[in-house]
């Protein structure tokens, strides 16, 4: 971070923010033609960083930067909280400051980073500097889109900095990160992509802004799009096929059912026996993560979990509760269920929304490959499971579906639009999973369906073999789409073309 300071900014008037302060700030009191204010809540930091205050022209403010008056500064950096604006107890009295100062509302910014962000960046001098770390998934929520607009707009970004090894140059952190380095220069120009691999990568660079291995033109950031698949894209040499379609286009992925009270709602072989629940109050239902072991999930696999006496039914209210099922209801308002945050929006409190089982599910946390199960049970979901279900294109393309997510082209195509927290800990929401590219209609017929039906009975025995034979048959789309484009290059050729398209090749 240290080396995104130049000698422009040692001016005998510099001002200088830093939010929240660090370790490293010693390297910079060494220079006292550099006024610095430094915002930080926690106590014990600020009484460390006392013990160099007088070495600077330093000065320490015990407070929250969000609720700081207005000012401009010459720089800016700052690692800020990660969690969710919602949780931020003081943000009824900051938000009106904040969007008064900016002129903008910022409702619906879900991490508080992104305020942080927009404040500081309000607070720029002309030519200003800024260094912010931000987690990686600003780049594809709803959330970001707004800040993405203006940093374009304003023509503010200049370099992002990702990280291939995080756990090695942020150890404790809990969320993927990346920094982005901004200039207020009003000046339009490439931006810099800067990948650090290891410590040892940050130990030879001497100036950040001359270390960057790709740029990209800032109309190839649309600030609509998700931009971690067109980052990652630029560090990967297979990138998915043009004529590659959106997910959408065969259905749509939604999440599993949040009953806001699942030790209630989920039910037991026992509860219903012990309860008396008719059976037209109760469905099946998958309500845990560890409940599915394998690529498939059938009707055997449900009957075993329920004699096993799993929680694998739901109570499904769709009509008058009979009497043993108003007992059990008035067992779950004994309980204090019916004042919950989600059921105390419902009205009856204990009446969910009504679903089908869905023919594909996907897990909302991975580690490691994603978790896409092809459920032919009747069982449907808690929020578990991401729940997909096919539109009228969809309905006939199911296997083929199912097989290009299990093979190892899908996962690296469908992980282009995760969100990743820390030990490699994934995230995926169901836009993510909706915004996936998928063969076209006419790449999924070289497929025939008796071959992704196989897959299919195989992936009920044997993981490994469905995984290896779905790479094939992916891999065979693959390849008939750069045969396709090698003999395009070739007509181009003897048509006195002014460009060749040299084909790509995906590895399983």
């Amino acid at each position: 971070m240290i080396f995104w300071f130049g000698e422009l900014w040692l001016g005998s008037d510099g001002h200088f923010i830093e939010a929240p302060l660090n370790s490293y700030i010693k390297n910079l009191v060494r220079d006292r033609r550099i006024r610095i204010y430094g915002y930080e809540i926690d106590g014990e930091i600020i009484s460390y960083l006392n013990g160099v205050k007088d070495k600077a022209d330093l000065t320490l403010c015990n407070s929250d930067y969000l609720g700081a008056e207005p000012a401009l500064f010459d720089s800016i950096i700052c690692n800020p909280p990660y969690m969710r604006f919602q949780k931020f107890l003081n943000r009824h009295d900051v938000l009106p400051i904040i969007e008064k100062q900016i002129g903008k509302k910022l409702i619906g910014y879900s991490n508080i980073a992104s305020v942080f962000l927009v404040k500081a960046l309000n607070e720029l001098k002309k030519n200003g500097r800024l260094a912010f770390i931000m987690p990686f998934e600003f780049f594809n929520t709803g959330y970001g889109r707004e800040i993405k607009q203006s940093l374009l707009d304003n023509k503010l970004l200049k370099q992002i900095v990702v990280f291939s090894n995080e756990k090695e140059i942020f150890p404790d952190a809990i969320t993927t990160v990346c920094i982005l380095l901004c200039k207020n220069d009003g000046v339009e120009e490439r931006i810099k992509i800067t990948q650090i691999n290891s410590n040892h990568d940050l130990s030879r660079i001497t100036d950040i802004s001359q270390y960057y291995h790709e740029t990209i033109e800032p109309s190839r950031l649309p600030s609509k799009e998700k931009w971690t698949p067109i980052l990652l894209s630029l560090f990967s040499s297979s990138p998915p096929p043009n004529d590659f379609v959106h997910l959408s286009t065969y259905g749509s992925f939604t999440r599993g059912i949040a009953t806001g009270a699942n030790e209630f709602f989920a039910l037991r072989k026992s509860d219903v026996f012990n309860n008396s629940l008719p059976d037209k109050f109760i469905c099946k239902c998958i309500t845990k993560s560890s409940q599915i072991r394998k690529l498939v999930f059938t009707h055997e696999d449900f009957d075993k979990l329920y004699d096993l006496d799993k929680p694998v039914y739901c109570l499904n209210i769709t009509d008058k509760p009979s009497d043993e099922v108003m007992k059990y209801i008035a067992g779950g308002e004994s309980c204090g269920f019916h004042e919950r945050y989600l059921t105390k929006m419902r009205n009856p409190w204990y009446k969910l929304e009504k679903r089908k089982s869905a023919p594909i599910l996907c897990g909302v946390f991975n580690r490691g490959r994603i978790k896409v199960i092809r459920n032919l049970s009747e069982a449907i979901s808690f929020t578990c499971f991401h729940c997909f279900y096919p539109n009228m294109f969809g309905e006939k393309l199911l296997n083929k579906i199912f097989i290009y997510m299990l093979s190892n082209i899908g996962q690296r195509i469908m992980k282009s639009n995760k969100r990743s927290y820390g030990g490699n800990l994934d995230k995926f929401e169901p836009g993510d999973l909706n915004d996936i590219l998928l063969p076209n209609m006419s790449q999924f017929e070289m497929i025939s369906e008796d071959e992704a039906n196989e897959i299919v009975k195989i992936a009920v025995i044997d993981e490994t073999q469905a995984i290896q034979m779905s790479n094939v048959l992916i891999q065979r789309i693959i390849d008939e789409k750069r045969v396709s484009m090698d003999q395009n290059s070739v007509k181009a050729v003897g048509n006195s073309a002014s460009f060749i398209y040299s084909g790509y090749h995906f590895t399983s």
